[in-house]
């Protein structure tokens, strides 16, 4: 049997994570199969985990270019590489996402005989320009016997409409979202489709994950909490902005006894440290930056804190009850699936 996943990159992130977890399950349980993976954007650190006899495939210059979050871009500080990213995102603006990415794929014609071709991203939303195209590219790229698509978000919350989602997914044969609840999201979208669709769970690799909080030492400071979020520094749907206002709330009432520390990349880090030193609760709030191994900060942790206003049915929050660390979640469409009130964390709502 041969397999083909498609994903957009193994950065740092929830369903990159998710798809490791997947690949390396199925390349244990199918070792006698075939299993290629092919990544949009490729990086030897961030593919370190994926299993050796699985096929990786890389993508062309450009798709690679345009599948590369442009803060990484322009932290590599390469003229060549900024201009003509931008140049892209003016493009793919001009001519729109379908025919951008379709001209990006031409290129890879070659994959065909497939058993099985999985979508394993969504697209962000029906409305972005990048950070899209695995669908496109299985439906259209791809010869497979069958077809399918996962996806890893509230389908309401991230914009999807019925016929976006009809037209997108009525190509596939099965559909494959994350909770429940995102399943019965999607059937209220595009009922047409409710035949297809399917709940799979998000793996989580415990012994794995137990190996990896070890693996290094952190120090904490001593006498305080030490509270932990780890995501995406976007505010748009993690909303980190909302975690430093807390800080600002508790700092104005003398509550200093804790230290806030924050795993992750994203559009809105730099932003996000300007807050913290508007609000003058810099002794309070720490940003690390992106953590190919997150999980020794995590264990060392008091609290577990997502802050998100929306989730399909998040890693961190399995990850965290793995370590034993408590948590405090904001309410999400699948947060009865992961979190007991009052059992394995506190649910809250979103406002302060």
């Amino acid at each position: 049997m041969r397999l083909l996943f498609v994903g957009y990159n193994l950065r740092s992130g929830g369903v990159q994570r998710a798809l490791i977890n997947t690949i390396k399950y199925l390349a244990d349980s199918l070792n006698q199969h075939q299993i290629d993976l092919f990544l949009f954007s490729y990086e030897d650190e961030w593919a370190k985990e994926i299993p050796s006899h699985v096929n990786i495939i890389k993508s062309n210059y450009l798709l690679n270019l345009v599948a590369t979050p442009f803060q990484v871009v322009l932290a590599k500080k390469n003229p060549i590489k900024i201009i003509l990213r931008i140049i892209l995102t003016i493009l793919v603006r001009i001519i729109k996402p379908e025919k951008f990415f379709a001209y990006l794929f031409r290129r890879h014609n070659n994959f065909t005989g497939y058993d099985i071709a999985v979508s394993y991203f969504n697209d962000v939303s029906p409305y972005t320009f990048f950070n899209r195209g695995c669908n496109q590219f299985v439906t259209d790229f791809v010869e497979a016997k069958k077809k399918i698509a996962w996806i890893h978000s509230d389908p309401e919350k991230i914009g999807f409409y019925h016929d976006y989602c009809l037209k997108t997914y009525e190509k596939f044969d099965n559909v494959i979202l994350v909770s429940e609840a995102c399943r019965i999201s999607f059937n209220r979208i595009v009922p047409e489709l409710k035949d297809k669709t399917y709940v799979v769970y998000n793996l989580f690799p415990i012994e794995d994950i137990r190996d990896k909080a070890v693996a290094y030492q952190v120090s904490r400071e001593n006498n305080k909490l030490q509270f932990i979020t780890v995501a995406r520094i976007d505010n748009k749907t993690k909303r980190i902005d909302r975690a430093i206002e807390v800080c600002k709330i508790l700092n104005q009432n003398n509550i200093r006894d804790f230290k806030w520390i924050f795993i992750g990349d994203g559009p809105d880090l730099s932003k996000n440290r300007k807050l913290v030193k508007k609000y003058g609760v810099s002794h309070l709030v720490e940003f690390l930056g992106e953590k190919s191994n997150p999980f020794p900060y995590i264990a060392s942790s008091d609290l577990f804190v997502l802050t998100s206003d929306y989730e399909g049915f998040p890693m961190v929050v399995g990850e965290a009850h793995i370590l034993g660390v408590p948590v405090i979640s904001t309410e999400y469409i699948a947060v009865n699936e992961q979190i007991t009130d009052g059992k394995n964390g506190i649910i809250v709502s979103h406002n302060l």
